[in-house]
């Protein structure tokens, strides 16, 4: 308690000084509960101008655009909101950082000034079990401001004691803490070998056919939603709002058998999956080493790319730094960053629409990470164990590694988002 009192104090100190002094700053809050850091703006004035400010006259839906219009909630009458952009048919409003529309009808455009939100450093996210009021001020009988869809992950700027603060139209609207779950982050899972129980002679870094399909007929039973590696960023970006049974299906390595039993499975019930290839080995045997059954591993080719973009979305795994050196170490380890680019220049030649890579083994380094940088990737998948969020770097995203030894309990409850991490 003395430790809670002190640190009031010092942050109220902290905000005197600078209100005193005219100073546009950041304070830290954090939020014990989730280990979550967010950073709020002080200004000194808080209302800003827009020339176009929405009224509208009667409650309205309110959209994101993906192949559709997904309707992702309710935009309140009379309640000022800023216009960023707008077409024939559509006012363009902003939801955190993405874009959100509201069909144009009955309604007031004019020059306004609006109570705003700084912007933060780290974003977060809340899950919506069920249509969820965002209030206007953080009251319970404060006026809605707009309400919430029910089953998605929504982008939140700040918290504020028993509230989390969502960016809408430059306005601060208000959820209230018991209304929603906090988003602990999105299931990743990342498969190598798919084989046939009766084909396989090891279950390292394989899983059965029919364990392949248990799996996924549950996440289509469940209605799970797959994402792209495009998605996934900015979902953790806070620009994109994701069902609440949104998951990562990733395939490392581009091994044949993701052709011949993964894919088939895949496309019958509609999922998609990043595929990270190294595409040295794309001829099936150059570079292939031995699979721990004694055969030699074989390898989808440049041929065979085209006739799967309808469910593998093609990504990064190195061209030729996919190895362990005798200390059971990355060779991306020992590689400088200027190697390190030229090899994933030419590995983007065989997969040129790629945004992620998955880092050979796991192992990477801050050099591997700048040159990912450099050549355009926006994601890095691990093979570090928890959930995809925003504690963490876009480069150090999280996977769950899925071989026969998993039994199929450990992998509902990962998908689930009920798995606790150490």
């Amino acid at each position: 308690m003395k430790r809670m009192i002190a640190g009031v104090l010092i942050i109220g100190v902290l905000f005197l000084l600078a209100a005193g002094s005219g100073l546009k700053w950041g304070l830290p809050f954090v939020n014990e509960q989730h280990g979550k850091v967010f950073a709020q703006l002080i200004q000194k004035d808080s209302k800003t101008e827009f020339e176009k400010v929405l009224i509208l006259q009667e409650r309205q839906p309110m959209y994101m655009r993906e192949t559709t219009l997904v309707k992702i909630g309710e935009l309140e009458a009379g309640q000022p909101v800023a216009i960023m952009s707008e077409d024939e048919d559509y006012y363009e409003l902003r939801l955190g950082k993405m874009s959100a529309y509201v069909r144009k009808g009955q309604s007031v455009v004019e020059k306004r000034k609006l109570q705003t939100v700084g912007n933060t450093e780290r974003l977060g996210a809340v899950n919506t079990l069920r249509q969820t009021i965002v209030y206007e001020s953080a009251d319970l009988q404060s006026d809605m401001l707009m309400q919430l869809e029910k089953g998605y992950r929504y982008p939140v700027v700040q918290e504020q004691e028993d509230w989390y603060i969502i960016k809408i139209g430059e306005r601060p609207g208000y959820i209230h803490k018991q209304s929603v779950d906090f988003d602990e982050g999105l299931p990743v899972l990342v498969y190598h070998q798919v084989l046939p129980r009766e084909l396989m002679t090891t279950e390292l870094s394989t899983v059965s056919l029919e364990s392949f399909e248990q799996q996924m007929d549950y996440l289509a039973d469940q209605q799970f939603h797959t994402l792209t590696s495009r998605e996934l960023f900015n979902y953790l970006e806070g620009r994109l709002v994701v069902p609440s049974k949104a998951i990562i299906i990733t395939f490392d390595d581009g091994l044949l058998s993701s052709k011949e039993y993964a894919y088939p499975v895949l496309k019958k019930y509609g999922f998609t999956a990043p595929h990270h290839i190294i595409s040295s080995r794309m001829d099936r045997g150059h570079h292939a080493p031995m699979f721990a059954g004694g055969e030699l591993l074989k390898y989808i080719t440049a041929e065979d790319l085209p006739e799967m973009e309808d469910v593998f979305h093609f990504e990064a795994h190195t061209d030729e730094l996919h190895q362990l050196t005798d200390d059971r170490e990355g060779f991306a380890l020992h590689r400088t960053t200027n190697e390190l680019v030229k090899d994933l220049q030419n590995n983007l030649k065989q997969v040129p629409g790629a945004v992620s890579i998955a880092y050979p083994y796991g192992h990477y380094n801050d050099k591997f990470v700048a040159a990912a940088k450099e050549v355009g990737l926006l994601i890095g998948f691990t093979t570090t164990e928890g959930y995809a969020n925003m504690d963490k770097s876009n480069y150090e995203v999280n996977r769950f590694g899925i071989t026969e030894k998993r039994p199929f309990e450990d992998f509902v409850v990962y998908v689930d988002g009920n798995m606790t991490w150490p």
